[in-house]
């Protein structure tokens, strides 16, 4: 299983997994609620749904700023952006997102399979040869 080389990498794969769900799941429940003001034509509440779209662009920003310097350490793929590049063939989806399923990965299970070169990672970092971890 491989690792990130840095604490940086191993923070920004969390906090970009952590904040594209909480987009996701603040835009989905935005939208509804929006949808429900409208139907009972209730302004408090459609006034409260325009502070939850505000939260979700407030996460997506936090998520674009994280999301990348979250690299697979083997293929250096982007893996919580599009990098462009075409994904491994056996690369599984959740909810027809493999970025989704990588973002699910990293919170639960703190670790994930790159959806480009199909290879397990763990949000641990790497360890240093020669260093104990004690400062001289």
């Amino acid at each position: 299983m491989h690792r990130p080389r840095s604490h940086r990498t191993a923070f920004a794969m969390r906090l970009g997994a952590l904040s594209y769900l909480l987009c996701c799941l603040a835009l989905v429940s935005a939208i509804s609620l929006f949808g429900h003001a409208i139907y009972s034509e209730n302004r408090e509440l459609a006034f409260g749904c325009l502070g939850l779209f505000g939260l979700t662009a407030v996460l997506f920003i936090v998520y674009r700023a994280m999301a990348a310097g979250a690299r697979c350490p083997l293929c250096r793929a982007s893996v919580l952006t599009g990098s462009g590049a075409s994904r491994n063939r056996n690369a599984r989806r959740f909810l027809g997102s493999h970025r989704l399923r990588v973002a699910r990965d990293i919170v639960l299970k703190n670790s994930f399979v790159c959806p480009y070169c199909n290879e397990a990672t763990r949000c641990a970092v790497k360890p240093r040869p020669g260093h104990d971890g004690s400062a001289r």
